[in-house]
C-alpha cells in the first residue's frame, strides 16, 4: 500500500468518480514528489487511479495504466509545457528511474506520467 509523501496524500490519487478505488503505486507518488520538488510550485493531480467505469467515461483507453494505479495526470501553475520540460530533464539526469512514459497534452494543459511498461520512446506530445 502506498504512503503519503511530503507534498502528496494517497487520497489525491483516488478515482474521481467517488467509488473509493485507490491502488496507486508508490512509484507514481514518488515520481510526482520528485517532479514537485524540481518544479518548486504545487502540482495538481488531475487523475490518478481510475476504476474501469470512470476510465471509460473519461475516454481512457482499455487497459489504461490508470486502472492499475500505475499512472497520473499532473498540472501546475507554470503550465504543462514547463512541467513536461522538467519531467524530461529529470528523466535525462536519472532522477526518475521508474518513469516509463510521459505525454504532454498541449490543449488540455497537463502531463501524463506512468511506470507501466517501456515503450519505444519515453516522451510523446499530443495536441
Amino acid at each position: 500500500m502506498a504512503k503519503d509523501t511530503k507534498n502528496f496524500k494517497v487520497a489525491e490519487f483516488a478515482c474521481h468518480c467517488g467509488c473509493g478505488y485507490n491502488v496507486i503505486d508508490q512509484r507514481v507518488m514518488n515520481m510526482a514528489q520528485t517532479i514537485r520538488e524540481a518544479v518548486g510550485v504545487p502540482i495538481h493531480v488531475n487523475s490518478g487511479c481510475r476504476c474501469d467505469k470512470h476510465n471509460l467515461a473519461v475516454g481512457g483507453v482499455t487497459g489504461s495504466f490508470h486502472t492499475k494505479g500505475l499512472a497520473a495526470d499532473l498540472s501546475c501553475s507554470l503550465g504543462a509545457k514547463k512541467l513536461f520540460a522538467v519531467v524530461a530533464d529529470l528523466k535525462a539526469r536519472g532522477k526518475l528511474p521508474d518513469l516509463e512514459y510521459a505525454i504532454l497534452y498541449i490543449k488540455k494543459d497537463f502531463v501524463h506520467i506512468d511506470c507501466g511498461k517501456a515503450r519505444s520512446s519515453f516522451f510523446e506530445v499530443r495536441p
